[in-house]
């Protein structure tokens, strides 16, 4: 059952996601063509995070249960989430206020504020995932009926193009948006033997890349931000790219790293936030502004941040043993 392709994928993901999150940690007044050249191609790395939960969820089909699979997906998940997100809540209810919520947010009793971040994930920047995912656990049994039956493979071209007119937003409208891109995955996965063949050969992977840059070169001349149907599209076409790239050199990397990093990734996920917005609030109030960036500096920063996650990690595993899946979801 187990791909190492896939696993490898995944420490590639989370690397995606935490250096997409780490841009934000500087200020990139007069460096802003780096600053926007880095969006475009590194952050929205969620779309290969959903990409991958898609693709492993139809390869374990072979055993799914579903009063099994919502246990699994209740503790590894929903648990350490409502774990993790404690600290972050009790400071943005008791000592700051969240910029990203609603007008009138702070004028509703705690408990609702409590449970609107909750429902939400506003309370820290990477948190919204986990209510729009736990979405597609919820209709985990309608995904096997249509998987078995695989009529509704035939509509990912509409999916996709939902996803390009409905954008990220409140978890349901982010349910509809990755919508497609989890189907995908789903198919790469029912398909793989043949399609792993596709990906892996190296017209794919060449024609896939120069679409990739096409689509940010693309987006960059549209002066209209990130995470743009535009950028969705390069990175669903990125999630083919990696998945056809790394099956091609599956056996060429084993790493203990990247299975260690693989094996922790949703630890990762729920850790590195804090160590971001913490060191923003620490730099800010110590010199009243974010640090000027180079990409250099940037690049070593987002590394920084990567390996203390790993490193905390591994001494939360130590410590709490088994206990740690309910804690960090590892």
């Amino acid at each position: 059952m187990f791909l190492g392709y896939v696993h490898n994928f995944r420490a590639l993901a989370i690397a995606f996601i935490v250096f997409g999150h780490c841009i934000d940690a500087f200020a990139w007044e007069g460096n802003a063509t780096a600053e926007r050249m880095l969006k475009i191609f590194i952050s929205n790395g969620s779309t290969l995070f959903v990409f991958i939960a898609g693709y492993l969820f139809q390869h374990l089909l072979i055993k799914y249960n579903s009063k099994k699979y919502f246990e699994t997906k209740f503790k590894n998940v929903i648990v350490p989430y409502l774990l993790i997100s404690i600290p972050a809540i009790v400071v943005f209810i008791a000592f700051l206020d969240r910029e990203v919520v609603g007008v009138g947010f702070y004028d509703n009793p705690v408990w609702v504020q409590i449970m609107l971040f909750y429902l939400t994930g506003q309370h820290l920047a990477p948190l919204w995932f986990i209510p729009m995912i736990t979405l597609f656990y919820l209709i985990a049994p309608l995904l096997v009926r249509a998987d078995s039956n695989g009529k509704i493979y035939y509509f990912l071209p509409l999916f996709i193009v939902i996803s390009c007119f409905v954008e990220r937003g409140l978890p349901f409208q982010s349910f509809v948006h990755f919508f497609s891109v989890y189907l995908l995955g789903m198919a790469c996965s029912k398909y793989k033997d043949t399609l792993n063949t596709i990906f892996s050969d190296h017209k794919f992977i060449i024609f896939s890349g120069v679409l990739i840059v096409t689509f940010a070169g693309w987006e960059y001349y549209l002066d209209n931000g990130t995470m743009t149907w535009l950028n969705y599209l390069q990175k669903t076409v990125m999630s083919l790219f990696f998945l056809g790239l790394l099956y091609k050199f599956n056996d060429q990397l084993k790493s203990k790293f990247l299975n260690y990093a693989a094996e922790v990734s949703f630890g990762v996920f729920f850790l590195h936030s804090y160590f971001i917005s913490g060191i923003k609030l620490l730099y800010k109030t110590i010199f009243y502004e974010l640090p000027t960036a180079s990409v250099f500096s940037y690049f070593l920063f987002s590394i920084a941040i990567f390996m203390s996650c790993l490193l905390l990690i591994f001494l939360i595993k130590k410590i709490t043993e088994k206990y740690s899946k309910f804690i960090i979801g590892c």
